[in-house]
């Protein structure tokens, strides 16, 4: 992780730094949406829970009543005596107690919006009597319900697509005996509805009044299939736990019309259950829109980040790249880049100092320059007024025996060679020839040697390598090494001296030059001596013509190229030249 934030640029850093800072203000802001959104939910549910008790109380309440009104209207006299005393009744008598019956059961009617009917059987009479109108005729499958004993017990019970409560004078039903009296109270449907949906607020949702076994149930804002799911869901929860099927619950139950959140409690007195289904989404909006108050937050929060670290990368970090790039140009040796900056700010001054810095740079590189190559200019001119005196003055005497012996072809030979080593050493035109020529004139310098020396050094040459012909090396190279091997290590030999003068080619387009002898007077000490003055050739003071090719070679070809001195195999000293060939010479 350490190595994967140092490979990083200062703008990823950046924004890194900032969510850092940022994240842990954000996930304090998530951990209090999840408190309030737990806190809001549970209100939430505790709300839903108050209000279907509410409703529930209420209905107990009013059905409790009803039944207890039902139970008092069947002990009233005047019902009692129009089911006991009827047959004894003339029909004035029956008439007016039919209509005062009547009255008391319109004033039940009225007693409660939840009553949309009140209808007394009598036996006696073998008719009925009805709150809302004059119809004395009772169907008998109805009447049967009514009679039920299991409805009698039953707090509401269901009669096609009515609900109903039934009561008998007296309580006790023995059999093959008919009651007294009969009542029963039909509840108002449109009623109960209307009810149930102001339980539901008027939220997408609904509610629903359901019975323990499913033979009726009533609800608003509820399709079938919804209704059907949630009388089953219901039935469900209470067989899971029948111990508190009378506390009230909330769960979430997924239809085909979406998720809804439903809070219920079930009535003992009732024997029923009242539920209130609201949309999961509906009630969690508060919260989402609240979560999605904090998501916008945290987007803009982000790009405020990224957009802030921008600012400051195109502030800072783009300056400092800028002279970072410009200083790994100058590392590459391109000393004429340029940096500016519009802003009159710290980079500003960097930049200028940088630009100074530059063009200090490059004129002290341009007077270095020039120094050297006036250096090498005048070691060359001074390396060409070095003719050694006795090499002069032995060429002269060997032609003068040449021409007293009247070895005119040998003399002339020896004209030729001396012309061209003179011609070649004191021409001022060019400092760079091409390897041919310089090899010309050190194969000139061999020549006249040979005539010095004959018989006493055996010389091998190699041929040039005829892609080095027009390489362009400086001038002098060769021919004072040879210089150097004769008057060092083959001067004192008599006899069997050696000198070879060979190329090697390296595949990284390099020519090794070597010459090397088999001279005797070469030991470890001046060898070590040797080299250590030409690897020290930059702090030389004196200049020797060893140094001199030295300097001149690396000037040209690089730091790679150059004069290295080692041991000859043959036994002397053996001096390696190391050039490079460019691209121009190859062509």
């Amino acid at each position: 992780m350490g190595s994967f934030l140092k490979a990083l640029t200062i703008y990823p850093k950046l924004v890194l730094s900032f969510l850092l800072m940022i994240i842990p203000i954000y996930l304090s802001s998530l951990f209090m949406n999840q408190s309030g959104h737990d806190v809001v939910k549970q209100q939430i549910s505790a709300s839903m829970a108050s209000r279907v008790h509410f409703y529930l109380s209420s209905l107990e309440t009013e059905l409790a009543r009803l039944r207890r009104l039902q139970m008092e209207y069947v002990s009233d006299d005047d019902l009692l005596s129009l089911g006991t005393t009827a047959s004894r009744m003339n029909d004035f008598e029956r008439s007016r107690t039919i209509l005062s019956v009547k009255s008391k059961l319109y004033l039940l009617k009225s007693s409660s919006p939840f009553v949309a009917n009140v209808k007394l059987y009598v036996p006696a009479l073998g008719r009925s009597i009805m709150a809302n109108n004059y119809d004395d005729t009772i169907p008998a499958a109805e009447l049967g319900a009514m009679l039920e004993p299991r409805n009698l017990s039953a707090p509401v019970f269901g009669f096609g697509d009515r609900l109903l409560l039934s009561g008998v004078y007296p309580d006790a039903i023995y059999v093959n005996r008919k009651p007294v009296l009969a009542i029963e109270i039909e509840l108002s449907k449109a009623e109960i509805v209307r009810t149930l949906s102001s339980m539901a607020n008027g939220e997408q949702g609904g509610a629903a009044w359901l019975s323990a076994d499913g033979a009726w149930n009533v609800a608003s804002g509820l399709e079938t299939q919804a209704l059907s799911e949630l009388s089953g869901a219901v039935g469900a929860k209470r067989a899971e736990n029948p111990d508190s099927a009378s506390a009230p619950g909330q769960f979430t139950m997924k239809t085909n019309a979406g998720s809804f959140f439903v809070a219920h409690e079930y009535s003992p007195v009732l024997d029923s259950t009242l539920a209130v289904l609201v949309p999961a989404e509906k009630v969690m909006q508060p919260l989402n829109r609240h979560r999605d108050w904090i998501w916008l937050l945290s987007l803009i929060a982000l790009v405020l980040v990224v957009a802030f670290s921008y600012w400051i990368h195109r502030l800072i970090h783009k300056p400092i790249k800028r002279l970072v790039v410009s200083f790994r140009k100058v590392e590459k040796g391109d000393l004429g880049v340029r940096v500016y900056h519009r802003n009159q700010d710290e980079f500003h001054y960097l930049y200028n100092q940088f630009n100074h810095m530059l063009g200090r740079i490059e004129t002290l590189i341009g007077e270095v320059y020039e120094q050297q190559i006036r250096s090498q200019r005048s070691e060359l001119k001074q390396l060409q007024s070095q003719i050694n005196p006795h090499f002069f003055y032995n060429s002269f005497f060997i032609l003068q025996g040449l021409v007293q012996m009247r070895e005119h072809e040998l003399a002339d030979k020896m004209f030729r060679h001396l012309g061209s080593y003179f011609q070649f050493i004191t021409r001022n035109g060019a400092e760079t020839v091409t390897l041919e020529q310089e090899m010309k004139h050190a194969s000139s310098y061999v020549e006249i040697q040979k005539f010095r020396f004959s018989g006493t050094v055996e010389v091998e040459q190699e041929e040039l390598p005829a892609a080095w012909a027009q390489a362009e090396v400086p001038r002098l190279i060769v021919q004072p090494l040879i210089e150097n091997a004769y008057l060092h290590g083959l001067e004192n030999k008599t006899g069997d001296g050696r000198l070879r003068i060979g190329f090697r080619e390296e595949p990284d387009g390099r020519l090794h030059i070597e010459i090397e002898d088999n001279g005797e007077e070469l030991d470890e000490l001046r060898l070590e001596r040797l080299r250590k003055s030409v690897s020290a050739a930059d702090r030389a003071i004196e200049t020797t013509g060893l140094l001199n090719i030295h300097r001149r070679l690396q000037l040209k070809f690089g730091p790679d190229c150059g004069l290295t001195l080692s041991r000859s195999a043959l036994g002397g000293l053996k001096a390696e030249l190391t050039i490079r060939q460019d691209k121009g010479d190859a062509a």
